[in-house]
């Protein structure tokens, strides 16, 4: 089944749970954590936590629209024109100059192509294992590009090689990589899909490697910017696919996208970053060794985003990074792990669950709440994290934080706030967190917490500036 549904059910913040974390389950998540950390065991134990799991669907893949491909060979400046107007014109002139020839292009005009037909009519030389690409291809509105199974695809680097869609591009149990060469006239660049405009993306059980350089978020590896006003016939679908040094796979307005099942490594930015959309589906991720962002990170205008049973370790930054404006968000069962920055860093969002993930051994906060209405922190594992395990700021004067059932151990603090607002307490487990159970703002409030049992609410300081319960469906 698809979890938005479900998840936005949890949003609607009812009130603290009357449980206290699960001891045994508790225990059997600490014992993973200290003989090595198993992550897929640490899966299993997440989606308990989370009372459940169960990953998004995939929507069925629509019928490839058939007829005969139309090509011919033309100018690179025509299809950078129209890639100005969807977006932007930054970084083109860097694209030109890696180009071999700047009128050597191969436009798929209309119809459905694949990589024996572009082949036979001289567009891609046949290598042993697959095909090759020694020029920019690019797909106008209308035209298809279909990569299916064991098809490989190599894009020239130093030709300055790329596909460019405005069309549609599928790919099912195929390859599609850069090459180990270097561009002498722009030694930074190297190949990269883009997807924009009216075009859609689907890729199953595929793999992506070598692709995308540091600059505009269009050449930055496998990208999908459609957020203009014509919307794509579909929304992006990426399933259980591999990207292998692939500098991010980014996406731009891409409402009812879904990215699930699928293994990153060696990410240079996000590993997948998404920016504005609706009804965002992110589940059964498996995140390592992003270098410089965020394992995932998110940003401009978002509504129904869930972010479900990833796995993102091993990070040179945050784990999961949402700074978009962001309303009716859930995060369950992820497992955030040994990442240099904070485990989750999230804010301004409000109507937000965070539910049965496990956060520990990230270099500063566990989680970080900045600017939040109306949060619900339920029934996580914040371990061993480099600061605080929650960490609350910039909260006064907005909706209500509420944390139950969760259990801290072994962070530098347990709980810290600075502008702290409305915090409702119940259920929480810090008999394990030392040396500092709350620091900053929540200092004062610890000697009436340890003296009020269970449940403790800690008062808004300035009234709250938004309606109590925003979570409520339209």
């Amino acid at each position: 089944m698809r979890l938005l549904p479900s998840i936005l059910a949890v949003l609607l913040l009812a009130g603290p749970l009357s449980a206290q974390p699960d001891a045994i389950l508790h225990g059997a998540i600490a014992r993973v954590l200290k003989a090595g950390a198993d992550r897929e065991v640490l899966a299993v134990l997440a989606g308990r936590l989370a009372g459940g799991l169960e990953l998004a669907d995939v929507p069925k893949a629509s019928p490839v629209a058939g007829g005969p491909m139309k090509v011919l060979e033309g100018d690179v400046q025509a299809a950078l024109t129209q890639l100005s107007i969807l977006a932007g014109g930054n970084g083109h002139l860097s694209l030109q100059l890696a180009q071999a020839s700047a009128t050597d292009v191969i436009y798929l005009l209309s119809g459905t192509a694949t990589l024996p037909e572009l082949e036979a009519a001289g567009f891609l030389q046949r290598r042993t294992n697959g095909w090759r690409l020694s020029r920019p291809l690019v797909l106008w509105p209308g035209a298809t590009l279909v990569l299916s199974k064991g098809d490989l695809l190599e894009l020239d680097t130093a030709a300055g090689a790329f596909v460019l869609s405005f069309g549609d591009v599928h790919l099912a149990g195929a390859t599609l990589r850069g090459d180990t060469g270097q561009n002498a006239r722009v030694p930074t660049f190297r190949p990269f899909l883009l997807v924009t405009g009216q075009g859609s993306f689907r890729a199953e059980r595929s793999t992506f490697a070598d692709l995308g350089f540091a600059g505009p978020v269009a050449f930055r590896g496998v990208s999908v910017l459609t957020g203009g006003l014509m919307k794509p016939s579909s929304a992006p679908v990426v399933t259980r696919s591999r990207f292998q040094d692939v500098y991010s796979l980014s996406f731009e307005g891409a409402d009812g996208m879904v990215v699930t099942r699928n293994r990153f490594s060696g990410a240079g930015a996000a590993a997948v970053s998404v920016k504005d959309g609706r009804g965002v589906v992110l589940s059964g991720n498996r995140i390592t060794g992003t270098d410089s962002g965020a394992g995932i990170r998110l940003s401009g205008m978002l509504e129904d985003v869930v972010i479900a049973g990833n796995v993102i370790a091993d990070g040179g930054r945050n784990g999961l990074q949402i700074d978009g404006k962001t309303l009716r968000l859930g995060l369950r069962a992820n497992v955030i792990l040994n990442n240099a920055g904070s485990g989750i860093s999230l804010g301004p969002a409000t109507c937000v669950a965070v539910q049965g993930n496990i956060i520990a051994g990230n270099g500063t906060a566990g989680l970080r709440l900045t600017r939040t209405g109306a949060a619900r922190v339920a029934d996580n594992a914040i371990t061993g994290n480099g600061s605080a395990g929650i960490e609350v700021q910039a909260q006064s004067g907005l909706g209500p934080v509420l944390m139950s059932d969760n259990r801290l151990s072994g962070n530098r603090e347990g709980l810290r706030a600075a502008g702290l607002g409305e915090v409702r307490l119940a259920g929480n487990d810090l008999s394990d967190q030392t040396p500092r159970q709350f620091a900053g703002d929540f200092s004062p409030w610890l000697g009436a917490y340890l003296g009020a049992g269970s449940a403790f609410v800690i008062p808004a300081v300035a009234k709250a500036s938004a309606p109590p319960v925003p979570c409520q469906p339209e």
